[in-house]
């Protein structure tokens, strides 16, 4: 059976120009797997969140705004790499074996998904970290690995969430699954950046 490998690119990269080498860099040391990609929000998420403080927005309405940036960004991540495609739903997901590179817009698992039991709340506190680790728990991926411009703090969700590297319900949403996190920028002076990981706790 293929292994699950849920990946959450950080928003915080898409401006890199040296994502692209080295996100294949990292990806071609790593095990086969179907490999899934969640892209963060990045500028655009950060411009609503500007336009929440000032308009205020109830948490629904931005939640849902948030997660239609998401779709953007990871179109344009998909069209940033040769062997990648865009997938909307997780039915059209190929699992079976390790294929191309899938870039998953999660607008509509993400509506199919509220209200069932552990669906995520609405809010800020709410972002791609959790967003990933909802995919991740759902698909029963053998993991997330978190793709950061920066190393956590700490050897806990609960630190890692203290320390805003990763949102406030990811301890929540991820205590299921083994997580790694990985600076990718570190690729740039480093052939092997250091990964931090964390166990499954339920």
């Amino acid at each position: 059976m293929t292994a699950v490998r849920v990946i959450k690119l950080g928003g915080s990269l898409l401006g890199w120009p040296e994502l692209t080498g080295c996100f294949q860099s990292w990806l071609a040391a790593e095990p086969p797997a179907a490999n899934i990609v969640i892209v963060g929000g990045g500028p655009i998420v950060e411009s609503l969140r500007e336009l929440d403080r000032h308009q205020k927005l109830s948490d629904e309405a931005t939640h849902w705004l948030a997660i239609r940036a998401m779709g953007i960004t990871a179109a344009l991540v998909a069209q940033q790499f040769d062997n990648a495609r865009l997938v909307t739903s997780l039915e059209a997901l190929q699992l079976a074996e390790p294929t191309c590179l899938q870039i998953l817009d999660v607008e509509h698992f993400l509506r199919d998904d509220h209200g069932t039991p552990g669906a995520l709340p609405c809010g800020w506190h709410v972002t791609s970290d959790s967003i990933a680790a909802r995919v991740a728990t759902i698909l029963r991926a053998s993991e997330l690995v978190l793709l950061k411009s920066t190393s956590p703090s700490g050897a806990t969700r609960e630190a890692w969430s203290r320390s805003a590297f990763v949102d406030p319900h990811f301890p929540r949403a991820s205590q299921t699954l083994y997580v790694r996190a990985i600076n990718l920028r570190a690729l740039s002076s480093s052939a092997l950046p250091t990964a931090f990981s964390l166990q499954p706790s339920a």
